[in-house]
């Protein structure tokens, strides 16, 4: 299981994969089953509603889930009341956030050294021409004609230390005939980065009722949560806006370039204000209503319809602003005036759930049988609206009915549409399992799942699943072992299905277009050509099921009456017909157009592992140690389009290598020498301090053939270790976690570390090759890039791994004297921090990217969100 973070606060953009990924185009985060609510996406759920979580990671515990439970599927069951129980939670946290990476950029007099010496001139000095010849700087030159450095740390700007809050109030009631748990909770995140915010609030209502002596259980789980978040994200812009420019210009306004070779970026503290409006809303309703009837002893009948509401409210308002006396930001000037352009996006999803199921549980002796049948249907309507439209500049707009604004003088409606994508799907499922004596068990399940996503020949595929048992510490020749708790060994094999598709893959997509359509099928029409429409995607009436298979070994060992406990398991997952979305070649007239396919084969093969030490406690003092380990390989075995491989920037999927891997030159270190110059192959640019290619093919010549995989994105393995500790009435608790072997793709250095431009860049370039520092690792700086240095190659792989303390808490509960002068029933205060302690060599300003796809694995680009470092007080009161 591996979690990978985004820093947006909020944390709605966590990513998870569960043994790796196995799709190229679905995503790839688990199935979540909240209350049986089958969803992807689990934001507007409160952890502190959470009462448990289990995770299903083979195929055979899974397999009933069917479609989406290819990557695993996450079972989290909210807080219920408990009979004999009753009163208040108070759960309250505040929590100091501050950046937790710092990526260190040049300051004003140290990029014009480096600019200068990339130029072979001397650093400036006041009056000197600058950049290029005869341009001057005489803005940043004061009245004494000296150099006027703001010497701006733009990244300092842009981010700030915040507090987020978090608090959450329950009651519960419960007797032998009700069931009623209510729950209400708000949070709230200012963010790191100015003018980002993020606020929820929940309400969750649990409640069931048993009648007729038991026989009928009929309960509801809801949960409604609204939030509002601006994410808005500058930190590219801060990371390469020059650091000579200030702040603020003399009259007040933005500072920004002016020109004199200042790379042309807005400031990026502007481009923030001016988006601080844009929060994207949404008031999201899931749960359930189930009915329960207990038929007769051993048959009971369960009925449940499950629902996900979700409402999406976008209003893009972002402003103008004035920089160094120009207006920019949200302005369009046309034929002499000034105007603004705004939209609305608005997306109502709903997804209605509906489970009937028939169970059978009897004993008889030492027989025990378990097995049930069941139907679901599955019915989720989407519509989307978006409305852009052009006022002019200063005109307040009236988002909720921006429709009419085409009835309104001087404003038109550039763009507006309206999409329903609905999809349904119908599934039959099947379980039965044996157990004898609690030494023997087998389990078989079948599922067929039929997806409105798919054409009619293919709509439909099966999925069966079976598991063996064998508790081997219920046998006779170790039952009287006082050493050995449990021993059983478990075989599963299985298989789960993947349709994460768009909607209508399977059918050709026109849209009405007045160009790019030689069709005349509305009229004489308007525009250079005949109104008529256009192909948008190519359809592909064969396309079927997305298949995993997974076989699982695995032992469960306990010892010393539970004192250690150790878990492994051992995998392959086979996964087939692998949907890809691909853009259509211009030679098949269909230039830009999309088409899914079943493209190949992927296979993953690993090992979880699990170790947990936890002695008995002795003289009021306790302590335990739990290790978890992973390790996986991927490899794509087979793939059907043209080239056999998938290349998408540097991102290569291919035959024979892993999903993602990185594709490449081969960077051979740098020319030291004039003679090393001389015996290279043909390099355009090659030279004294630039970076050196390896003829991969020994035809002589630097190419695109001399190309290859460079880099693999995959850890060689996760791990993770926790330390408690308890005394009387304390706890402490210590988690650190770790990624090693992974490779990453350092995009950022790409800007960063060559002055070609007028942006900033990394502070490593004062170590650049010259002369005089021949054994730098770091090309040499230069104005053109006549060596084509920023290519994908080996000089932006780096380590990836890291080893990190994630996670420090300490606790004290207040003791049972205590709690009678006060009247509660538990009451506990902690501290805890948050990424305090981070190794690794990566040199990027984060080390922990979003993206788990073909196309994104490791890619540390300049536009990631900054995670945090973080300080907690919090308390948990029960009474």
């Amino acid at each position: 299981l591996s979690f990978t973070s985004s820093g947006v606060p909020g944390g709605n953009d966590t990513q998870i994969s569960i043994r790796g990924l196995t799709s190229v185009f679905g995503g790839t985060g688990p199935l979540w089953v909240i209350d049986g609510v089958q969803t992807t996406n689990p934001a507007g759920l409160n952890p502190n509603d959470i009462e448990s979580i289990q995770v299903l990671k083979d195929a055979a515990s899974a397999g009933i889930y069917g479609t989406e439970a290819a990557r695993g599927v996450i079972i989290v069951t909210t807080k219920q009341a408990r009979s004999g129980t009753g009163g208040f939670t108070l759960n309250s946290l505040v929590t100091y956030n501050t950046i937790r990476e710092r990526f260190n950029v040049l300051s004003g007099q140290e990029w014009l050294d480096v600019r200068y010496i990339a130029q072979g001139k001397t650093p400036v000095t006041a009056g000197n021409f600058v950049y290029e010849p005869e341009t001057e700087l005489p803005t940043f030159l004061d009245d004494n004609n000296n150099l006027r450095l703001s010497n701006t740390d733009w990244v300092d700007v842009i981010m700030r230390n915040s507090v987020s809050t978090t608090t959450d109030l329950g009651y519960s009631f419960a007797n032998d005939t009700w069931k009623v748990y209510v729950g209400a909770g708000y949070a709230s995140d200012n963010g790191i980065m100015e003018y980002t915010n993020y606020e929820r609030g929940n309400l969750r209502l649990n409640a069931s009722v048993n009648l007729f002596k038991n026989r009928l259980t009929i309960g509801e789980n809801l949960t409604v949560s609204k939030f509002s978040e601006v994410k808005a994200n500058a930190t590219e812009d801060a990371l390469l806006q020059n650091p000579l420019i200030p702040l603020y210009g003399e009259d007040g306004t933005w500072g920004g370039p002016v020109g004199a070779g200042l790379q042309d970026k807005w400031n990026p503290l502007a481009i923030l204000y001016i988006n601080r409006n844009n929060a994207e809303k949404s008031l999201r309703s899931f749960g359930n209503v189930y009915a329960d009837v207990n038929i007769v002893k051993g048959l009971a009948f369960s009925s449940k319809i499950n629902f996900d509401i979700n409402q999406f409210k976008f209003d893009e308002q972002t402003e103008s602003f004035n920089q160094n006396g120009s207006i920019l930001g949200n302005r369009i000037l046309l034929d002499d005036q000034e105007f603004s352009r705004f939209a609305r996006r608005r997306n109502d999803a709903q997804t209605y759930i509906w489970t009937n199921l028939l169970a059978f549980k009897r004993d008889f002796g030492p027989h025990t049988i378990d097995a049930f049948i069941g139907h679901e249907t599955f019915d989720r309507n989407q519509e989307n609206n978006f409305h852009r439209i052009q006022v002019p500049l200063g005109t307040a707009v009236d988002f909720e009915n921006i429709e009419s604004y085409d009835i309104i003088a001087d404003n038109a409606i550039l763009d507006a549409y309206g999409i329903g994508a609905d999809s349904r799907r119908m599934s039959q499922f099947a379980k039965v399992s044996y157990d004898f004596a609690d030494k023997y068990y087998i389990a078989s399940s079948i599922r067929r799942d039929g997806s409105s996503r798919f054409g009619k020949n293919n709509r439909y595929a099966i999925f069966p699943t079976v598991s063996l048992g064998w508790t081997l510490s219920n046998e006779n020749f170790l039952a009287g072992n006082k050493n050995v708790d449990d021993l059983k060994l478990r075989f599963s094999w299985g298989g789960n299905g993947n349709a994460d598709i768009l909607e209508y893959a399977q059918y050709s997509i026109f849209n009405n277009a007045v160009e790019n359509s030689n069709y005349d099928l509305a009229g004489d029409g308007e525009g250079p050509i005949d109104n008529g429409v256009s192909a948008n995607q190519v359809g592909n009436p064969d396309l079927k099921w997305e298949q995993s298979f997974q076989s699982n070994i695995g032992l469960d060992l306990s010892l010393f009456n539970y004192q250690v406990k150790f878990v492994v398991d051992l995998y392959e997952k086979n996964t087939s017909d692998l949907l890809l979305q691909i853009i259509q070649p211009s030679v098949l007239g269909e230039a830009g157009k999309t088409l899914f396919f079943n493209a190949g084969d992927m296979t993953n093969r690993g090992v979880d592992l699990a170790l947990g030490l936890h002695p008995a406690p002795v003289n009021d003092f306790s302590y335990g140690i739990d290790v978890t380990f992973s390790a996986y390989r991927n490899e794509v075995t087979q793939l059907n389009n043209a080239d056999n491989f998938i290349l998408e920037g540097v991102s290569y999927t291919g035959v024979g290598h892993p999903i993602g891997s990185y594709y490449g030159f081969i960077a051979d270190g740098i020319f030291r020498t004039p003679e090393e110059v001389a015996v290279h192959a043909e390099q355009t640019g090659k030279g004294l301090g630039n970076i050196r290619y390896r003829d991969l093919n020994g035809d002589g010549v630097i190419n695109q053939d001399d190309r290859t995989i460079i880099g693999n994105p995959h850890p060689d393995f996760i791990y993770g270790i926790n330390f408690s500790l308890g005394y009387k009435r304390w706890s402490f608790n210590v988690f650190f976690d770790g990624r090693q072997g992974n490779e990453m793709y350092n995009a950022q250095r790409e800007l960063l570390d060559f002055p070609y431009f007028g942006f900033n860049h990394g502070r490593n370039t004062l170590d650049a090759w010259a002369p005089d520092n021949a054994n730098s690792l770091i090309p040499a700086l230069s104005t053109s890039d006549v060596n084509d240095q920023r290519r994908p190659s080996t000089y932006f792989v780096e380590d990836g791994s890291f080893f990190r303390l994630k996670n420090v808490n300490l606790t004290y509960s207040l003791s049972p004297q205590a709690l009678d002068k006060i009247g509660f029933e538990s009451a506990s205060i902690f501290i805890q921090a948050e990424n305090l302690l981070n190794i690794t060599s990566f040199t990027g300003f984060d080390y922990e990217v979003p993206g788990l796809s073909r196309t994104g694995i490791g890619i540390a680009g300049l536009g990631t969100y900054p995670h945090t470092k973080a300080f907690s007080f919090g308390l948990n009161l029960n009474f």
